[in-house]
C-alpha cells in the first residue's frame, strides 16, 4: 500500500475511533464529583460534547501517530527532521516571551479597534482549564502538524515549499468545525453521537470575506510554527509559542466579545471562535516572528537534515 494510502487509512480511523470515544469521555467526566461550579471538573463538564468529540480525535491522533509513522517506515525523530534539543529551557521561554508578547499586544489592539468590548463575569478559577486546554491541544497540533506533517513534506519540497503546504493544511483543517449543538440532548449524548456529528463537520462554514480572513491568520500561524521548528529543530519552541496564543486567546474571549466587523483591522472571531480576523492578528503574528527572529539569531543551527530528494 502506497504512503498515501496508508495517511488515508490513518485519518479515517482517527476520526472513527475518536467519535466512539467521545461520547464514552463525556459520561466518564460527569461522573467525577464537582466539588463547587467554580471548580476544574466542573468547568470541564459545562463544556460543549462538540469540545469532547474535538478532544477525542486530537488525543486518539496522538495515539496512533506511532503506529502510522512505523507503517511508512520512519523509526526516528531524526527521520522527520528533529534533534535532540540541547537547549529545551533556553527554547521554551523564547516561545513563550513571543507568544504573550503578541497575546497582550493583542487584546488592547483589538479593543481600540471597536470590533471587540469588554464584558464582566469573569472569574479566574476558569484559568487552570484555560492552561490545560492550551497546553494539550498545543502539544498534539505541533507534533501532527510540525513534527508529521512537515517533516513529512520535506522529503520531497524545499524547506520553504514544505513550511507553506503544511501550514495551509493546518489552516485549512481548522474549517472542519462542528456545530455548538452537536450532541446536545436532555440526556446528553447517546452512544453514536460522536459518529452523527462527522456527518455536519463543514456546516458551519463562515461568510467568505471571513474565513478568508482566518485562513490568511492560521496560514501565517503556521508558517511562523514552521520556520521556528526549523530553525530550532525542535518542537519545544513552537508548542510553547502555540500554548501562549490558545491561553492567551481563551482569557480575552473571558474578558471581551465581539460587537461588530471592522474589517480589514479586525473582525469577528471564527472556528468555534478562536481565530481573530484582521490585520490586527497579522500585524501580531508578525511582531511575535520578529521577536523569535531576535531570540534565537545567535542560537546554534540544528544539523543538516538529510531527507530533502
Amino acid at each position: 500500500m502506497s504512503s498515501l494510502g496508508k495517511i488515508f487509512i490513518y485519518a479515517f480511523v482517527v476520526l472513527f475511533v475518536g467519535a466512539l470515544v467521545a461520547p464514552i469521555a463525556w459520561r466518564l467526566i460527569h461522573m467525577l464529583p464537582a466539588e463547587g461550579t467554580g471548580s476544574f471538573i466542573a468547568g470541564v463538564q459545562r463544556m460543549p460534547f462538540h469540545r469532547y468529540l474535538s478532544r477525542s480525535i486530537q488525543v486518539t491522533a496522538l495515539i496512533l501517530l506511532w503506529p502510522l509513522l512505523r507503517s511508512l517506515n520512519v523509526r526516528s525523530i531524526r527521520e522527520l527532521g528533529l534533534t535532540r534539543n540541547s537547549c529545551p529551557i533556553r527554547d521554551l521561554s523564547a516561545g513563550l516571551a513571543a507568544g504573550l508578547t503578541g497575546a497582550i499586544l493583542l487584546a488592547p489592539l483589538l479593543l481600540l479597534s471597536g470590533a471587540y468590548q469588554l464584558h464582566v463575569g469573569w472569574s479566574f478559577s476558569v484559568l487552570p482549564r484555560f492552561l490545560m486546554t492550551a497546553l494539550v491541544v498545543a502539544f498534539i497540533e505541533e507534533w501532527i502538524f510540525r513534527g508529521v506533517v512537515l517533516g513529512f513534506c520535506r522529503q520531497f519540497l524545499s524547506p520553504m515549499g514544505a513550511i507553506v503546504l503544511s501550514a495551509s493544511l493546518f489552516a485549512m483543517l481548522h474549517f472542519l468545525n462542528l456545530p455548538s449543538s452537536v450532541g446536545e440532548g436532555r440526556n446528553g449524548p447517546q452512544w453514536l453521537s460522536g459518529i452523527e456529528a462527522l456527518g455536519s463537520i463543514g456546516n458551519t462554514m463562515p461568510p467568505w470575506p471571513y474565513w478568508i480572513w482566518a485562513f490568511m491568520t492560521l496560514c501565517a500561524a503556521g508558517i511562523l510554527l514552521g520556520w521556528i521548528t526549523l530553525r530550532t529543530g525542535s518542537l519545544w519552541a513552537p508548542i510553547a509559542l502555540h500554548s501562549s496564543w490558545i491561553f492567551g486567546q481563551q482569557v480575552f474571549n473571558a474578558l471581551a466579545g465581539s460587537t461588530a466587523s471592522r474589517l480589514p483591522l479586525a473582525g469577528p472571531p471564527q472556528c468555534n471562535g478562536m481565530v481573530p480576523l484582521g490585520l490586527i492578528p497579522l500585524f501580531c503574528i508578525l511582531v511575535a516572528g520578529g521577536l523569535m527572529w531576535l531570540l534565537l539569531r545567535r542560537r546554534l543551527r540544528p544539523p543538516r537534515f538529510p531527507g530533502h530528494l
